[in-house]
């Protein structure tokens, strides 16, 4: 081990001390037998003692010396290494520090522009740049998860809002200023809504997507949009009434999204007819299964918590490395009076109308921990889906303590998943609660990532566990380089931070492969198991 300056002088003091002390003994011997010759003696020793002192503190001053220049020069050295891996400009006088001081401000840069770039690969192929809203490419790949996935709402709307005059001096600036002025219109609107998309479509063509609007509610809203756009400040200085039109059209399940975008573009052309500022749009006469009011709701939710009439089913989520089970999703399904079962996208938007999420979470997660803990060890954890309503309310988390605290909750068998679109909304006010919960020892998982283009402002602020890609960025990921490079861009922005990124709606050989290539973690969907009755153990597969 090498020896440091502090070591060297305190074998030199050391030494001195113990020549001083040997002097005085010898000193105070002679001084009993002859006093004169002692004298002698003090005298001799005192200028050998100095003599001694002013050699060791030489050899000691050239010592330091010597090490502090090789250090120095072990510094200098590895600096310039660094400044020609960085490419910096060495200036000959620059002292260690200063050069190094150099390297460190490269450095942070460095890092600065890396996680810029992870950010842009991340949406580059997805996202409108001048609009920073998601392009064409990524609206039909929402659309048409809307139309296929039986777990969400199976019908909702499409608006097309066209500019009618546009600007074709000034390279089209603005153009773009009215439309992102539009956007900002049509994001306030999206916040009183549990399920959109917005996005742009052409040079001229916004588009917004609302799941579970009804008819009625459709030509409200498209009347209200049409108010509340061409009233817009953005609109200021044009010189007539006529600023733009919309176009609209309803959706169900199993319909294609060529067929959507066709009605909801007639319906633009046939609102360019009516007028300045109209909207126009094609209503489904069937398009609300399962329609009943408020009211109905509510005594059918309450009754369902009492008569627990709320069924669970397990679907795995399996690891790329290994093929082993990583935990499962808990899904479920609400079980009417006449043995039929109706899906979370339909019941949970109607529990939260009726103030009755949080009770389903509690309900959800007392009945998934109970099984767990009925045949512990023999299968992965459990994660179950919390809602935002439950986690703004004071009284969920005062029986989430109780729970914790009393044994009833084990928080090492549960993952609790909270999503995306709806954190980013609500994140200040649910950061803390998040770490909280993570504190409790829960393990922390983000829903539905890739369903909005958004900065992620939660990835260095929330200790995650995983975060599992939206099924519609899964879906033909090996027809899309879009969405490839989306998936690939956000692994690389989890890359050191220890988070897992788990895909969705795995339904094909193909996907599964793309995933794995591009670094994905892990997966679940139809194409490893359906939802199963049960939770099941890596032996029963």
């Amino acid at each position: 081990m090498a020896r440091t300056p502090q070591s060297y002088s305190s074998s030199v003091w050391l030494q001195l001390a113990a020549l001083l002390l040997g002097a005085v003994f010898i000193n105070a011997v002679m001084l009993a037998v002859q006093p004169i010759v002692s004298a002698v003696l003090l005298y001799v020793s005192v200028n050998i003692v100095l003599l001694c002192t002013g050699a060791y503190t030489l050899w000691f001053s050239i010592r330091i010396q010597k090490i502090y220049m090789a250090d120095a020069d072990k510094l200098r050295s590895a600096v310039a290494l660094l400044e020609d891996k960085l490419e910096l400009k060495a200036s000959r006088d620059d002292s260690p520090a200063a050069a190094l001081a150099k390297v460190t401000s490269q450095v942070t840069h460095l890092l600065k522009r890396d996680q810029e770039v992870r950010h842009l690969v991340r949406v580059q192929g997805l996202i409108d740049h001048e609009l920073a809203v998601g392009n064409r490419v990524f609206f039909e790949s929402k659309l048409q998860h809307y139309l296929s996935d039986q777990s969400e709402v199976g019908y909702g709307a499409v608006y097309i809002v066209q500019l009618s005059h546009p600007e074709i001096s000034r390279a089209g600036i603005k153009q773009v200023s009215r439309l992102k002025g539009c956007v900002d219109v049509l994001n306030g609107i999206a916040a009183g809504y549990a399920d959109t998309v917005i996005a742009r479509l052409s040079d001229t063509d916004l588009v917004m997507l609302i799941a579970g609007l009804s008819g009625k509610e459709m030509e409200k809203l498209g009347d209200r949009m049409a108010v509340l756009l061409s009233r817009a400040s953005c609109f200021a200085d044009c010189a007539g009434q006529d600023v733009l039109h919309i176009g609209y059209a309803g959706y169900q399940r199993e319909q294609t999204s060529y067929q959507i975008l066709s009605e909801a573009d007639m319906a633009l052309k046939t609102a360019q007819l009516h007028g300045p500022n109209a909207a126009f749009g094609f209503i489904l006469q069937s398009d609300k299964p399962q329609a009943k009011g408020s009211v109905w709701w509510r005594s059918e939710l309450n009754k369902a918590l009492q008569e627990q009439r709320f069924a669970l089913s397990f679907q795995p989520v399996f690891s790329w490395h290994d093929g082993e089970i990583i935990q499962h999703e808990v899904l479920v399904r609400l079980q009417s009076n006449d043995n039929g079962q109706i899906p979370a996208a339909i019941f949970l938007p109607m529990a939260h109308n009726c103030g009755l999420s949080s009770q389903i979470d509690q309900h959800v997660l007392i009945k998934t921990a109970k099984l767990c803990a009925a045949d512990m060890g023999n299968y992965s954890r459990c994660s179950v889906n919390i809602s935002i309503q439950a986690l703004l309310e004071p009284q969920w988390w005062q029986w989430l303590d109780h729970m914790v605290i009393s044994g009833q909750l084990e928080p090492d068998t549960l993952a609790l998943e909270i999503t995306e679109h709806h954190l980013l909304k609500h994140y200040k006010q649910l950061r803390k609660s998040l770490i909280k919960l993570h504190t409790l020892g829960f393990a922390l998982i983000i829903d539905q990532v890739g369903l909005v283009i958004d900065n992620a402002v939660y990835l260095d602020e929330l200790p995650l566990e995983s975060v599992k890609l939206h099924p519609s960025v899964v879906r033909n990921i090996d027809q899309h380089l879009e969405q490839q490079l989306f998936v690939r861009g956000l692994i690389a922005s989890y890359a050191g931070k220890s988070i897992r990124v788990l895909a969705t709606g795995v339904e094909l050989e193909a996907e599964w492969q793309v995933l794995q290539k591009l670094g994905i973690a892990g997966g679940q969907g139809f194409y490893f198991s359906q939802p199963m009755n049960q939770i099941i153990t890596q032996s029963q597969l």
